[in-house]
């Protein structure tokens, strides 16, 4: 079947720009009544009947409900008709005013006339269904709206929310867009300058004390400002900064490099008997010759970097010699030098100070 033949002989025109501002059902509405009044300059009477046999897809209830909201918009202008079906219609504004002027001594003074006119929820409803305002906007549009002469207060109403929205949107998509290409300006990079409340996080998650890392923030600024300025991931240096500096002052904290005195009631590591029991010699061998060892470097005031190693030196040195003697029947001193050189002819301090057995 040719694509042709879907095409029906009698077809229906609106404008789509129409259609977004007052409504798609109040265009098509619009189009049929305008083929009807264009070039009335009187007001013309119309049968419900005659506009659905155009708008067959309608009841007539719904074509009429529909003309009072073009009326509402101040598109058309409609004055009472005598029967049911037919309704009288001009788009002449003359034409309707001239009739409520000959009527205004004979009817009650409408709410035309005074200056406190307020839309009724039925026009309210109207915009916020055709427009998509909602209805808080209009709401708080209405305190700053002003009746005039001249156009019908709905049509007025209906002009001012949508001025009032339509500018909103604007300035808001102005905004929108002005964001959307903003670039932050960095924080200046001086002595009151403090990492990001993300660096922070990410320090306190790997257990670092945050006043450490804020007693190690003006070194880091200092290094950086005699380079010329900040990196371009300042954050993230100085979260690494922070995490050296944090390794080092920890490990000082268990391995101290400063030499230091013995104290009285100084004890090994538990890793020197470990390493003694690999050479042979018992952990209750050695502890007996702890006490000697503390007395001699206390009455001595010196100072060492590492007591664990001087004890070990010691403890090796003096089972070495013991083993030796107990080999030789302590004929023969160290090396089989003589009698001079026995483990019992030397003084604790040349014990202590030989390092001979590490040769």
């Amino acid at each position: 079947m040719p694509s042709a033949s879907l095409i029906p002989d009698r077809q229906l025109t609106f404008s789509p720009e129409l259609a977004e501002t007052i409504g798609l059902e109040e265009a098509v509405l619009l189009q049929v009544l305008g083929s009807h009044l264009n070039g009335a300059e009187d007001w013309t009477p119309l049968s419900l009947t005659a506009l659905q046999s155009t708008l067959s897809f309608w009841s007539l209830d719904h074509i009429a409900a529909l003309i009072p909201k073009l009326v509402a918009l101040g598109i058309i202008y409609q004055q009472p008709s005598q029967e049911p079906n037919v309704v009288v219609l001009s788009t002449a504004p003359d034409v309707a005013k001239n009739v409520r002027s000959s009527t205004a001594t004979n009817t009650p003074t409408t709410s035309y006339g005074h200056s406190d006119w307020q839309p009724s929820n039925d026009l309210i409803e109207l915009v916020v269904i055709n427009h998509g305002i909602p209805r808080p906007f209009i709401e708080r549009a209405l305190g700053s709206f002003m009746l005039s002469n001249g156009s019908e207060p709905e049509t007025q109403f209906r002009q001012h929310i949508l001025t009032r929205w339509r500018d909103t949107q604007r300035r808001e998509a102005k905004q929108s867009s002005a964001h959307a290409f903003e670039i932050t300006t960095p924080a200046p990079f001086d002595r009151d300058w403090i990492p990001s409340q993300d660096a922070l996080d990410i320090l306190a998650q790997a257990d670092i004390d945050i006043i450490f890392a804020e007693s190690v923030r003006a070194e880091f600024i200092l290094y950086w400002s005699e380079r010329g300025g900040p990196p371009k991931e300042v954050n993230s240096r100085f979260v690494e900064h922070v995490r050296r500096r944090w390794l080092k002052h920890t490990s000082q904290l268990h391995h101290s490099t400063e030499p230091t005195r013995i104290p009285r009631n100084w004890e090994p590591d538990t890793s020197v008997y470990e390493t003694l029991r690999l050479a042979g010699i018992e952990q209750a061998d050695a502890q007996a010759l702890l006490p000697e060892f503390v007395m001699f470097w206390v009455d001595s005031n010196e100072v060492h970097t590492s007591w664990n190693s001087k004890f070990l030196q010691h403890v090796k040195r003096q089972c070495r010699g013991a083993r030796y003697g107990e080999k030789h029947g302590g004929e023969t001193g160290r090396g089989g030098a003589g009698g001079g050189h026995r483990s019992k002819d030397r003084s604790l301090s040349d014990d202590l100070t030989d390092t001979s057995w590490a040769n």
